[in-house]
């Protein structure tokens, strides 16, 4: 009886961990369309208010939740203070010191990163453009993100139970 309860358990547990997995995959397709929002709405305050880019992340910061509101002031505080340099090093040091947390893929972080040295040499038409060639790329990550998710997440559930029931059969 001992052994069932166990075995049964064991079973739980490994399908609960093929579940976490599975939801993991999923927040990261979350992730990227919420950066996608967040670029949507930095295009906008750039082409629309003509915002340059700390008045931009400081309307935007308002309007997002953790980590990438406070991702956002950082950059605004760290550019009005004249911190760290350069745009691009400051875009690129905020973005691993905040974002690493998001739960964004790390190829899609590397690529946000990389955005901060197109972004802060160009004008207000070159700004909105490199954006637009970002969203345009993060569209297609989240394609084929979109397309082998489903599968992903089906066998990570799959694998979940049946590691379960194989090490219970091993075990009893």
């Amino acid at each position: 009886m001992l052994k069932i309860a166990g075995g049964l358990l064991l079973i739980a547990g490994t399908t609960l961990m093929g579940m976490r997995a599975a939801s993991g995959i999923q927040d990261e397709y979350r992730q990227m369309q919420y950066l996608q929002q967040i670029i949507y709405m930095l295009q906008s305050e750039i082409r629309y208010s003509r915002a340059y880019l700390g008045e931009a992340f400081l309307h935007i910061k308002e309007q997002v939740r953790e980590p990438y509101a406070g991702w956002l002031f950082q950059m605004s505080r760290s550019m009005d203070k004249r911190e760290g340099g350069m745009f691009s090093d400051i875009w690129e040091t905020e973005t691993e010191a905040y974002l690493s947390v998001s739960g964004l893929p790390q190829e899609e972080r590397r690529r946000l990163a990389a955005l901060g040295g197109r972004l802060g040499a160009a004008d207000m038409d070159m700004q909105v453009k490199t954006l637009e060639l970002y969203q345009e790329q993060l569209a297609v990550s989240m394609s084929e993100k979109r397309e082998g998710m489903r599968t992903k997440m089906r066998l990570c559930r799959c694998l979940g139970v049946m590691s379960g029931i194989f090490l219970t059969v091993l075990l009893i």
